[in-house]
């Protein structure tokens, strides 16, 4: 019988709230290669039905943050600490919809009208241009050498009253996965190779 480790019951906790907190980064800002396969899978085993909801217009932010959130923000203030941490995410939270309509929009074109994508997201122009430049500065991250670098898998600018889209380079899907394998099975024939076949 296997003795159970100490500690071990901690870091499966942990190790959900983390799935549960990369499920809405990866939701919120697809990853462009960034994170393994097991990763994805695992995320889309335990929260992939809860995140397909999401997707059809239903509220599930909120559930995944409130398993996943520190509950321990700051003991000195009011038991309101932790509300308002809740709220402050919904708010941030509601405004993604709409980025991700307009992200998914953005993916079938080269080249579109901005009054044409403006319809499609149910916006007048003026309103529209606004937003979609917030989009691209919300999506500018600040990169480990200082640099700042786009979070989004695609890249576009505006031209003369067109959006102009540009998927960015993706890394292969697979190829870490695949880099992962084979260093396995280099290590596994090391072994294999060591042991004695004489009887």
């Amino acid at each position: 019988q296997l003795r159970k480790l100490p500690g071990s019951d901690q870091f499966n906790k942990n190790y959900d709230r983390m799935i549960s907190l990369l499920a809405i980064l990866t939701h919120v800002c697809p990853p462009t290669g960034l994170l393994e396969e097991s990763l994805l899978r695992n995320i889309r085993e335990k929260h992939g039905a809860q995140l397909g909801r999401i997707d059809s217009g239903e509220d599930g932010y909120e559930d995944l943050f409130l398993f996943a959130c520190p509950k321990f923000i700051s003991p000195s203030l009011e038991v309101d600490a932790y509300r308002m941490q809740i709220r402050q995410f919904g708010k941030e939270i509601a405004t993604q919809h709409s980025s991700r309509k307009l992200r998914s929009y953005m993916k079938l074109y080269t080249s579109i009208a901005v009054s044409k994508l403006a319809a499609f997201n149910d916006m007048g122009e003026e309103e529209f241009l606004p937003f979609l430049l917030s989009y691209k500065h919300k999506m500018r991250q600040l990169e480990e050498d200082g640099s700042f670098k786009s979070a989004l898998d695609i890249h576009y600018h505006l031209n003369n009253g067109s959006v102009h889209v540009d998927e960015a380079e993706k890394q292969r899907r697979f190829e870490n996965y695949f880099m992962a394998q084979i260093t396995q099975n280099a290590d596994m024939m090391k072994e294999v190779e060591g042991i004695s076949t004489v009887v």
